[in-house]
């Protein structure tokens, strides 16, 4: 596969507004239609009151084929009494996920939550992770273009480790909590160094 990623960001002029709309329809695809979580959705697209211009998707693509993608927002957003989805969740917000999940609340410039990580069915199972850590460092890369040196993400515990596994600082800033598809919590993945990035090479 010649995999690459691309930053889509509804501010920017040169916006390909139909990569946009596939990373929804993805979203549709893998949230509600695979996994079966009560979410919106319209014409195809899973949508959330964090889908605004203040956030930003990392797609990954090989040729014209979208097979993954990942969604960005800075902590300290704040439009009217939305901010971004872990700091509601903790302040009890959203009634289909945990509260209390963060060590302490996290309004800051430099981190920036990540959510709703989807990797295509389309995926086979022995590509699955090198997708989905190519996210993760594009993710890493945007944020510290942006002066970050942060990401939050809400995940399984064992993650953790695999992210340790691969050379990324990774540990949990709350509790362990339980929700529908099992145990749940905060990562906080630290960077700003070379210390981060694998020296493992992605498969291509």
């Amino acid at each position: 596969m010649d995999i690459s990623t691309t930053v889509v960001d509804l501010t920017d002029p040169s916006l390909d507004s139909a990569l946009y709309v596939a990373c929804l329809k993805l979203r549709q695809d893998v949230f509600i239609s695979g996994m079966n979580w009560n979410l919106s959705q319209r014409m195809g697209c899973e949508f959330d009151q964090y889908d605004t211009p203040a956030s930003i998707h990392i797609a990954a693509v090989d040729g014209q084929s979208l097979l993954g993608c990942i969604r960005m927002i800075r902590t300290d957003h704040q439009e009217s009494q939305v901010t971004y989805m872990i700091l509601d969740a903790h302040l009890g917000r959203i009634p289909n996920l945990p509260a209390d999940i963060l060590s302490t609340e996290v309004r800051e410039k430099n981190t920036w939550e990540c959510s709703r990580l989807a990797i295509s069915h389309k995926v086979k199972r022995e590509d699955y992770n090198s997708i989905f850590f190519l996210l993760i460092r594009a993710a890493i890369q945007y944020a510290e273009s942006q002066g970050a040196s942060s990401l939050l993400g809400m995940m399984d515990p064992s993650f953790e480790r695999v992210f340790k596994r691969q050379g990324i600082n990774a540990y949990r800033f709350g509790p362990i909590k339980d929700q529908r598809d099992g145990r749940i919590c905060v990562l906080r993945l630290d960077f700003g160094t070379e210390s981060y990035r694998s020296k493992e090479t992605l498969a291509s």
